[in-house]
């Protein structure tokens, strides 16, 4: 009667697994499809990112490159891909804490119980 109950266990611990890896597969297909937008300070460049890291655009206002020159222009491109990296990463985390918050409570989990 054990044996039962442990393969009944256990097949439903990997039908669980299976859940949270589609669950996986899914939000980083999302995320690599998000676009987000950083800035520079007072937003005269202007960089959008996906969510796989990739660059896909690069907007520098013309004040900017009227008054600025080279080093400080690159200083501004770095402040904007940095903002946009750290928003991806930001929208990473969020995508994910529903399965990290399942996997440190497993009783939260979906199908936890079932």
């Amino acid at each position: 009667m054990e044996s039962i109950e442990l393969a009944t266990n256990v097949d439903a611990l990997m039908e669980r697994i299976r859940g949270q890896q589609a669950n996986i597969e899914r939000i980083q297909r999302e995320l690599e499809a998000t676009e987000v937008v950083g800035a520079s300070r007072d937003d005269e460049v202007r960089v959008t990112a996906r969510g796989n890291g990739q660059v896909t655009g690069v907007d520098i206002d013309a004040g900017a490159l009227r008054h600025n020159d080279a080093h400080e222009l690159g200083e501004l491109v770095k402040e904007a891909v940095n903002d946009a990296l750290r928003k991806v990463a930001e929208a990473g985390s969020a995508r994910f804490q529903p399965v990290i918050s399942a996997y440190s409570d497993p009783a939260a989990a979906p199908g936890a119980g079932a």
